[in-house]
């Protein structure tokens, strides 16, 4: 009987070691629709957004150059990264000032009504889509 006895014990410490060096079992993460759905959503609203940033954001535009050069410096002092550009209109060459970057319609908007508040020299503004 004693040797039973010792094939049950061995049996029993056997078990109990295979129980304390498996892992336990793990449930696979159930996400639920919700989250899935919103998941989804703002990919769709992330996307939209790097989509939509093809506009700039012209301040200016004038056939005197020098006149776009001091307003080129006073945003430069400003903090704003600005870019002047070229475009021939009816023979006459006319320097755009823009803003440097690229926006969306909406984002274009709010900086240029803020611009044209801190600005008295900004009257007006249009959001230009890139080609």
């Amino acid at each position: 009987m004693a040797k039973k006895e010792k094939k049950k014990e061995t049996i029993a410490k056997a078990e109990k070691i295979k129980k304390e060096t498996q892992q336990p079992e793990q449930k696979p993460t159930v996400v639920k629709k919700e989250q899935k759905e919103e998941q989804k959503e703002e990919q769709k609203v992330q996307k939209i957004r790097i989509e939509e940033k093809k506009y700039e954001l012209q301040l200016a535009a004038r056939k005197d150059f020098s006149r776009i050069e001091i307003e080129k410096n006073k945003l430069e002092q400003n903090g704003y990264d600005v870019k002047i550009t070229t475009t021939k209109k009816n023979g006459k060459i006319f320097y755009r000032l823009r803003l440097a970057g690229l926006f969306t319609p909406s984002e274009a908007k709010k900086l240029g009504e803020k611009l044209k508040k801190r600005f008295p020299s900004i009257d007006e503004y249009w959001v230009q889509k890139v080609k």
